[in-house]
């Protein structure tokens, strides 16, 4: 009888040292899965830091210099375009003024012009005039005619949306310069820069960098009608001013002077 009491205290004492060594079994694996975690997420931090520093490094001082005299060329391209751009608009609208003089005048003071045909008449705007309006007939077959109107009208507007893309584009290249003077540039917004500088450079301000005027000159190529078949003699004439200073009548298939 004096034995059963030791042989239960035995059993209960083996069975808390097997769950005591179960248990720190289960706690040691937690510890470790909770490393590997931790270490993962260590690589993964050490990952995106390398990027963000990647990102942040700086840009030399000679780079800086060569992005300067890039600006200062574009500079003067921009200021080369708005001059071309100035001279054919004074001069479009010359020969508009001229036609205008010459054109029929509506009592409300529009001029306005018919077709070659006889049949329709547009005021000196563009819009389409209704036959209660004006009778063609009623206009001189000696006033000057839509057609001869029209090219010149419309080449006022281009020219205009031209214009405005010049001054956009000395805008951007006014913020770049802003941004490099402010100090410090990190490469990712360096290499931005540079890039969105060449893609929005507008084709009249590239036709006046002499190592980007090919490509304008390659696309009015492609552009262009071949020299063969009914299209190809156009007839069309262009004046002196209208031909950016980069350009040979060369460079150009098919152009008369």
């Amino acid at each position: 009888m004096m034995h059963q009491p030791v042989i239960g205290d035995l059993g209960r004492a083996f069975r808390t040292s097997a769950g005591l060594a179960a248990h720190l079994r289960a706690f040691q694996r937690q510890q470790e899965e909770e490393r590997l975690r931790r270490d993962r997420r260590q690589d993964a931090q050490g990952d995106e830091a390398e990027l963000i520093d990647f990102a942040m490094v700086m840009v030399s001082a000679s780079e800086m210099e060569t992005f300067r005299v890039e600006l200062d060329s574009y500079d003067t391209a921009t200021v080369a375009a708005l001059q071309e751009n100035e001279r054919e608009l004074a001069a479009v609208r010359e020969r508009l003024d001229g036609l205008l003089l010459k054109a029929h005048v509506l009592p409300d003071g529009r001029r306005v012009f018919k077709t070659e045909d006889g049949t329709r008449v547009f005021d000196e705007f563009g819009s389409e005039l209704d036959l209660t309006v004006i009778d063609p007939d009623l206009i001189e077959n000696s006033r000057p005619r839509w057609e001869a109107y029209k090219p010149d009208f419309e080449r006022v507007r281009e020219l205009t949306l031209e214009r405005d893309e010049i001054l956009d584009y000395q805008q951007k290249l006014d913020e770049a310069r802003e941004r490099i003077d402010a100090g410090e540039i990190s490469r990712e917004e360096f290499d931005e820069m540079r890039d969105e500088l060449k893609t929005a450079m507008p084709d009249a301000v590239r036709a006046q960098v002499p190592e980007l005027a090919s490509e304008v000159t390659m696309d009015a190529d492609l552009a262009a009608p071949s020299s063969s078949g009914p299209a190809a003699d156009t007839g069309l004439a262009i004046d002196d001013d209208m031909i950016p200073s980069s350009f040979t009548p060369a460079s150009v298939p098919g152009l008369t002077r």
